[in-house]
């Protein structure tokens, strides 16, 4: 390691490194990193460092601190000692992983968080970086996919939307202090949401004695948005976990590695979030992307012609910070494990009868078509 001004990324497994290192040329393989066109690419092996409550010091909580300050003075870090749970001795690994870790970091002028796209990821860097104790620079990578233009574009220029970004890793830190503070404070910002069939919500009514709701309404709890609809939604973590279990016999861990094998093998979206709405840029996306999808040996003659459906994009204040439906990216599958391809092909038809359009929706945008082709005619 004799390379200076290094830019460091961070992921928290190999497989996510891997991934990473090949779509910013990080080529040439070490042990515990990847190194090339001036990057190296580490990772954690898992959640290795843990951030204990400092119960026996004053509490803070002030949003004219930076969040991350806020973070660092109400917790102590320190390395977890996984032995005891796992059977075997993973510290030694893990010391010697930190190790890599830190020397890598003491050369870079540039730390990025690619850390898996959710809070737990957030939290897991914040407890690295602070137990390291080393301040640089740092760039968040947020990677829900793991194509190579995603890949290059968060590592080089972070998130899409900084201040939206901040706003949502503010709430995070505080919702998580307040947490373990046992304290119950109110916190605006943007909602979990989740559309739910009115199969599944029907079913809980009748078992509770309520009237069922009807297409379009929702439910609202605790920054907690049910939406519920008639039209098959996008998966979630939860309904992947469910449909894999009674279409696929899959055990929950079973399909949990396999999803994020999927992912990291760029052809799904991250598929651990609770939100199933999509926002407008994946919309956009997956205009090109279903039609890729034509070609699925399984489901492609069921993909309908057209733009896919809005009716479950973002419309209810969602943030992209708290995930999005699970989608496929547009890349075509090669060498799958039969489970894989199992859990692949659910994942597809789910995308297909969630964005093929209704009946209702195919006629709208034909009115539109026809109100527009006379405008232009009276234009001329």
């Amino acid at each position: 390691m004799k390379q200076k001004n290094l830019i460091t990324v961070v992921s928290d497994n190999q497989l996510t490194a891997d991934t990473i290192a090949k779509a910013i040329g990080a080529t040439e393989k070490h042990d515990g990193y990847y190194l090339g066109n001036g990057y190296a690419v580490t990772w954690t092996n898992g959640r290795v460092i843990e951030a204990t409550f400092s119960h026996d010091e004053s509490f803070v909580l002030s949003t004219s601190m930076d969040c991350r300050l806020v973070y660092a003075h109400n917790f102590k870090f320190s390395m977890r000692n996984y032995d005891n749970l796992v059977g075997y001795n993973k510290s030694e690994q893990d010391k010697k992983q930190i190790a890599i870790i830190k020397a890598l970091w003491d050369m870079s002028s540039m730390i990025v968080n690619a850390m898996i796209p959710d809070a737990n990821g957030e939290l897991d860097f914040l407890n690295l970086y602070y137990f390291l104790a080393m301040p640089r620079d740092v760039r968040r990578a947020w990677l829900p996919m793991l194509t190579k233009g995603a890949i290059r574009h968060g590592v080089m220029h972070g998130p899409a939307d900084r201040k939206e970004y901040e706003t949502w890793l503010a709430e995070t830190i505080y919702n998580h202090l307040i947490k373990v503070n046992n304290e119950s404070l109110p916190l605006e910002g943007a909602p979990i949401v989740e559309e739910i069939t009115l199969d599944e919500a029907t079913k809980i009514a009748d078992e509770i004695g309520i009237e069922p709701p009807k297409d379009g309404d929702y439910g609202v709890g605790d920054k907690y948005v049910a939406i519920f609809t008639e039209h098959k939604p996008l998966y979630n973590a939860n309904a992947l976990l469910v449909d894999a279990a009674t279409e696929l016999d899959f055990t929950h861990e079973k399909t949990v590695l396999l999803a994020f094998s999927l992912y990291t093998q760029k052809l799904i979206s991250y598929p651990f979030a609770m939100q199933n709405t999509i926002p407008t840029g994946v919309w956009y996306m997956m205009r090109r992307n279903k039609e890729i999808l034509r070609y699925n040996s399984k489901w492609g003659k069921s993909v309908s012609k057209g733009k896919p459906s809005r009716r479950h994009n973002f419309r209810m204040g969602e943030s992209i910070y708290n995930g999005h439906g699970i989608v496929t990216t547009g890349l075509h599958p090669i060498d799958l494990s039969l489970d894989e391809e199992k859990l692949y092909n659910m994942i597809v038809k789910r995308v297909i009868e969630a964005l093929t359009p209704t009946a209702a929706e195919i006629k709208a945008s034909r009115k539109k078509n026809r109100k527009n082709k006379q405008s232009k005619v009276k234009t001329v």
